[in-house]
């Protein structure tokens, strides 16, 4: 119900899953250099006790723990805000991501026989220094690198800049490599002639659409039925590597006693803040929240479907500057002040402006000790005898994520991004460690996996299932479609025979390529169909997923010739870096897939 509330800011969620998960490296009008430590093992001292290993390569725990606080200062330079309990979750996985990749990338260039040449690290060192130098306070000015300064630094003969010379000598090589990489991605003059006409080209058409009826129920589609549509479609589900846990979720136990000293301290607090105490010194002084240091304030305006149907009636009933009563969500007490209800450009109704304050309850040491062992000792015997049934021998429960990949992780796995993670590298039946989220113990088994390549059918079974329903009533419909081609040959236009059958045509003005009428979106053959018509040509039915459809173009506009010189340069640039993010993220891949990766930090044991 308050996840989202817990976790910070929704829209933060999306875009940070966005940016934290799918790549590593990012391009933003050309390619930026963002790994934030040595890459080069052969160059690297380690300190403190291993983490993990890359290939016999071991990470630190020092190194781990540099790129987490390279991950945590991102996140509030992006979001203006500390990052929330389960944000720091999947910070922990970027950071080892990144780590993992740093060393995959170092190991490939040592392989190549990539090196840095002292004029190479002079240069670097003149024109794109390291990120951990530009955020030095001493290179700041008004919150931004300051060139000036840190020129006039690099000309004092009194500082010494041997540290930042290694670093940047054992950056090289990688970045040679990613350079060498992105070098060989090209786009050809015609392809880019190609890319101007989808977007600039322009079609004016009239489309017929007929869909099956909605009382139209043929029999269910056989098994014969069920294997043609699969070959007809299978290229729609095809994907990379794809991975289906079962999930063993114990909450984690909260005594009597532990629930009622929150619960007290909560209701207090609620009594002084009523009283006339200041809630955001109050949040500051006690919340566990995020933005507890801003007074407990949510960076963001909030819409009444964002609490949940049970803290939105209480948030409605509320006037500007009251608050709410203590609400238990497992081990949090939480209290939320409206702060406004401004107006929201486009929504139907006023927004809501809230503060918040989150009390943990904090469990019993000997309590969650023994509870963590016994977690421990099923965690064992799910090894012998298989996750599930070690959970029913216990009276436990477990669920099946659904089939995920690197960059959409399974939503039974939110507090632990981490499990969803060690899932990707596992071997098929291989039972993980048990790890601790912020409410439970979770425990996982990698129920099946599959390579890259078209799904099986087994894996897209209720998909396929609805696919085949509707394949069949488009069939059972093509009497409908073959009267409109009647009329049509007896010389009636496209509007009369539509009308005729009760039917009324789509109009769409101005249709490109890149960008075609949403009423087409799930239909791109018909589409490419339109812009290969004559105008005035009357074609169909053509069949499509999602019924029968008769076209007609009746303009077309080409884009402006004299355009496509201003624009190219700009078009070349969206489309190399659309490459480049494609090609880097799967080459990253491709290398994690051969990798050895030991993961020794995230659960409570292996």
């Amino acid at each position: 119900m308050l996840r989202i509330l817990r976790s910070g800011n929704k829209r933060t969620k999306a875009i940070w899953w966005a940016v934290a998960l799918i790549t590593i490296v990012t391009f933003v009008g050309g390619f930026i250099f963002l790994f934030a430590a040595r890459l080069d093992p052969g160059t690297r001292t380690h300190t403190g006790n291993t983490v993990g290993r890359v290939n016999g390569d071991p990470i630190s725990a020092s190194d781990y723990q540099t790129a987490l606080n390279e991950q945590r200062e991102n996140y509030h330079r992006q979001f203006n805000v500390d990052p929330a309990e389960r944000d720091e979750k999947m910070l922990e996985v970027q950071a080892w991501r990144s780590l993992v990749a740093q060393r995959l990338m170092a190991a490939e260039a040592r392989k190549l026989g990539l090196k840095p040449h002292d004029h190479e690290v002079l240069v670097a060192l003149q024109t794109s220094p390291p990120s951990q130098v530009t955020r030095l306070p001493a290179f700041q000015t008004n919150g931004k690198f300051d060139a000036a300064k840190y020129q006039a630094a690099m000309r004092d003969p009194n500082q010494n800049w041997s540290s930042v010379e290694d670093l940047v000598r054992s950056q090289l090589p990688v970045r040679k490599l990613q350079e060498r990489l992105m070098a060989s991605i090209k786009l050809t003059e015609p392809e880019l002639e190609q890319a101007f006409r989808d977007r600039y080209d322009r079609v004016n058409a009239t489309v017929l659409q007929i869909s099956p009826a909605a009382d139209l129920k043929p029999p269910p589609p056989s098994d014969a039925d069920l294997a043609r549509v699969y070959q007809q479609f299978r290229g729609l589900f095809s994907s990379g590597l794809r991975v289906q846990l079962e999930v063993l979720s114990v909450p984690k136990k909260y005594g009597d006693e532990e629930v009622r000293t929150t619960r007290e301290l909560a209701a207090s607090l609620a009594r002084r803040i009523r009283a006339g105490e200041d809630f955001a010194q109050i949040a500051k002084d006690y919340s566990e929240g995020p933005g507890a240091a801003n007074g407990g304030e949510i960076p963001r305006i909030l819409q009444l479907t964002d609490f949940g149907p049970e803290l939105a009636a209480r948030m409605s009933a509320l006037k500007v500057g009251e608050i709410t009563d203590p609400l238990q969500e497992q081990g949090r007490f939480m209290m939320f002040r409206l702060l406004d209800r401004p107006v929201v450009p486009g929504a139907a109704a006023t927004g809501f402006k809230v503060a918040q304050i989150i009390l943990r309850v904090r469990p019993n040491e000997t309590t969650l000790r023994d509870q963590s062992a016994d977690m421990l000792k099923l965690c064992e015997r799910a090894v012998s005898s298989g996750l599930g049934r070690a959970a029913a021998e216990k009276g436990l429960a477990t669920s099946k994520t659904a089939f995920y990949d690197y960059n959409n992780p399974p939503q039974q796995l939110y507090s632990t991004p981490e499990a969803s993670d060690w899932g990707l590298g596992a071997k098929l039946n291989q039972v993980s460690g048990v790890f601790e989220g912020l409410d439970e113990f979770v425990i996982v088994q990698v129920a099946s996996r599959h390579e890259g390549g078209p799904a099986s059918r087994d894996e897209i079974g209720d998909p396929l299932r609805q696919l085949a329903v509707m394949d069949a009533r488009v069939t059972a419909d093509r009497g409908r479609a073959d009267l409109i081609a009647a009329d049509l040959s007896k010389g009636a236009t496209l509007e009369a025979a539509a009308k005729t059958r009760g039917l009324v045509p789509l109009s769409l003005t101005g249709l490109n390529r890149v960008s075609p009428d949403p009423r087409l979106f799930s239909t791109p053959e018909i589409v490419g169909r339109l812009f290969a018509l004559e105008p005035g040509r009357v074609v169909g039915p053509v069949r499509a997923v999602n019924g029968w459809y008769f076209l007609r173009v009746d303009q077309k506009l080409a884009g402006n010739p004299a355009l496509f010189d201003t624009l190219k340069s700009q078009i070349s640039s969206e489309i190399l870096q659309r490459r480049q993010q494609t090609f880097f993220a799967g080459f990253l891949l491709e290398l994690r897939a051969r990798a050895r990766v030991e993961d020794q930090r995230a659960p409570v044991a292996q």
